[in-house]
């Protein structure tokens, strides 16, 4: 992107630019100027890049998806400089706003993994510690809802990054007995089973969880699958 000719470069920047000024409250003159932000770090012209995101967080402060697009992006911008710091707090500050929204639930994990990335496993470990912490209050304030099933796999998700296999067969358990209806449970069912057996030498903690969930739910749809894991 960085090679784009600088005609073609400026000509994109012009049609941004009568986009967002002719149509300011359109959804187009949005996407202009995150488009014009976008063309800047494609360029690396990261804090020409961040004005421009500034600028449609200020415009458009009521639109939760371009804020979050354009925060997400000045983050990067700071990535893009190794300004990790820079990037951490806006990070953690998505996480704060956002809670309840895709990028705001993955981001903890983000963070986690841009340290195993940096092969600072201190810092990993920590930023994991802190995601779990995360993740079940927000499963504890929000439970039966979409946001507290999301928030369990997050869970469980960090558990195995971590390779703390048993709490991520307690996670499971947890979230299976929480969730018994969701589409996940049979897949769930099957990675307790191979955790117990490969990675916990404990086949018996599979067993006594699929009793435990049919015992409770005896009518299951996945009754027959889960029987056969037995």
């Amino acid at each position: 992107p960085d090679a784009v000719p600088p005609q073609e470069f400026n000509n994109a920047l012009k049609a941004y630019t009568v986009i967002f000024e002719k149509y300011p409250d359109t959804l187009s003159a949005k996407r202009a100027r995150i488009g014009m932000g976008a063309l800047y770090l494609a360029k690396k012209e990261n804090v020409k890049a961040r004005e421009v995101f500034k600028k449609a967080i200020e415009f458009y402060p009521d639109d939760k998806a371009i804020c979050i697009e354009a925060r997400f992006a000045i983050a990067k911008s700071y990535e893009n400089e190794d300004l990790w710091d820079n990037a951490l707090i806006e990070y953690k500050g998505m996480i704060r706003d956002y809670p309840d929204t895709d990028m705001g639930l993955s981001l903890p994990v983000y963070i986690a993994r841009h340290y195993e990335k940096e092969k600072d496993a201190i810092e990993a470990d920590n930023a994991y510690r802190e995601a779990i912490a995360h993740y079940k209050a927000l499963a504890e304030k929000n439970p039966n809802t979409v946001l507290g099933y999301k928030a369990r796999e997050f869970i469980v998700t960090c558990y195995l990054k971590k390779e703390d296999w048993e709490e991520a067969v307690n996670s499971m358990e947890k979230m299976v007995m929480d969730y018994p209806m969701a589409r996940t449970v049979p897949a769930s069912m099957r990675l307790v089973s191979d955790i117990s057996i490969n990675k916990l030498k404990d086949p018996g903690k599979a067993i006594e969880i699929f009793h435990k969930f049919l015992s409770t739910h005896p009518r299951h749809p996945a009754k027959e699958f889960i029987q056969k894991g037995l």
